[in-house]
C-alpha cells in the first residue's frame, strides 16, 4: 500500500466530497489527487469512492476502509505527539460559549511556561461541530453542552463516533442581566416575568438525531418575539450592559466575570433549563500534561463558581 499521506488524501476527499475542494485544501492539483486516490484503490483492490454527478461518496467497502483509515491518521498523530521534543506545549479545545470554561482555559494559559514553544487551539462554537472537531481528530479534547432531555441523542451520537467522554458539572441556567435590568435585585424569577424583555440567543443550537416533529415542537416553544440571534460570545455581554431590557440564559458564570461587566445572574423557578456539560475525547487517547492542568484547572472552577451559588 501507498504511504500514509495517501490515507490523508482519502479522508480529506471524504471530508470534502470533492475532489477538487480537497486538492484544494491539501495545496495539489485535482489530476495528482484523483491518481493517488486511484493508487490507493487499486493497492487495496477496493473502490473507495462513488463518483456521481454532485461529487464523490464512499462505497459500503470504502466507508469501513475510511473508518480504520481515520483511526491509523489519529494515532499516527497521537504518536507525534508524544515524542515531540521537549518543551513544545500543545493544547486544541473545541467548546460551547460557556464563560467558566473559558475562564478556566485562561487560568491554565497563566501556567504555561514563557520560555518554551507554546501551540495552543481554542475554539468557541455549537456541540453538533464540537463532536465533528473530535472525532475528526482536529481538536483533542472538546466540551460538549446539551439539555438533559436530549442525552440520549447525543450519547448515540459520541458512540457512533467512538467517543468517549466524562461528566464536569449539571447544572440550572440561569438569566444573566445588567444590574441596571428591572429584575437585576429580584432573588428568583419566573418565566412570565421575563416575557416582557428581549432575550439574546446563541441561534447555531442543534440536536443530533432528533426527529423532525420534536425538533418543530422544540423550535415552537422557544421562539421569542423579542430576540438578539449572536454568534460570538463577547458581544453578548456589550448588549446586556447597553441595553438594560435584555437578558441571556447561561451555565452559572464566575464571580470575576460578572463584576468585570456589572452583571447579575438570577434562577427561574419554572423554566425547563436542565443542562449538563461533558468532556469528550476520542478513544485510546492520551492525555497530555497540558491536557491534565487544563482540565484540573476547569475542574477548580467549577468548584468556586458553585460555591459562589450556594
Amino acid at each position: 500500500m501507498n504511504n500514509i499521506q495517501h490515507l490523508r488524501y482519502a479522508v480529506e476527499v471524504e471530508k470534502t466530497g470533492s475532489i477538487s475542494r480537497a486538492a484544494e485544501n491539501l495545496f495539489m492539483g485535482q489530476p495528482h489527487l484523483s491518481k493517488a486516490i486511484r493508487e490507493l484503490e487499486e493497492d487495496m483492490n477496493i473502490t473507495i469512492f462513488n463518483r456521481t454527478s454532485k461529487g464523490v461518496v464512499p462505497t459500503p467497502q470504502g466507508a469501513q476502509f475510511l473508518e480504520y483509515a481515520r483511526n491509523i491518521l489519529m494515532q499516527i498523530d497521537e504518536l507525534e505527539s508524544l515524542y515531540k521534543p521537549s518543551g513544545s506545549q500543545t493544547f486544541s479545545l473545541s467548546q460551547p460559549r460557556a464563560s467558566y470554561a473559558a475562564y478556566a482555559f485562561t487560568k491554565f494559559t497563566q501556567t504555561l511556561d514563557g520560555g518554551e514553544a507554546i501551540d495552543l487551539k481554542y475554539r468557541e462554537t455549537n456541540s453538533m461541530q464540537t463532536i465533528k472537531d473530535v472525532s475528526d481528530g482536529h481538536f483533542g479534547l472538546g466540551i460538549v453542552r446539551y439539555q438533559d432531555i436530549h442525552e440520549k441523542y447525543f450519547l448515540s451520537a459520541l458512540d457512533e463516533r467512538g467517543l468517549k467522554y466524562e461528566t464536569i458539572w449539571n447544572f440550572e441556567y440561569l438569566a444573566l442581566m445588567s444590574r441596571e435590568h428591572q429584575l437585576a435585585a429580584a432573588p428568583e424569577i419566573s418565566y412570565s416575568d421575563l416575557r416582557q424583555f428581549t432575550e439574546i440567543v446563541h441561534d447555531d443550537n442543534s440536536v443530533p438525531a432528533m426527529p423532525v416533529s420534536e425538533a418543530r415542537m422544540l423550535a415552537q416553544k422557544h421562539e421569542k418575539k423579542k430576540k438578539i440571534a449572536v454568534y460570538e460570545r463577547g458581544i453578548q455581554f456589550e448588549l446586556l450592559q447597553r441595553l438594560p431590557c435584555t437578558y441571556i440564559w447561561v451555565s452559572p458564570m464566575p464571580r470575576e466575570v460578572l463584576d468585570c461587566f456589572s452583571l447579575v445572574q438570577r434562577p427561574c423557578c419554572d423554566a425547563d433549563n436542565s443542562f449538563r456539560d461533558i468532556l469528550i475525547f476520542r478513544k485510546n487517547y492520551r492525555f497530555s500534561r497540558e491536557d491534565k492542568t487544563f482540565i484540573k484547572n476547569l475542574k477548580e472552577t467549577v468548584a468556586e463558581v458553585s460555591d459562589n451559588l450556594k
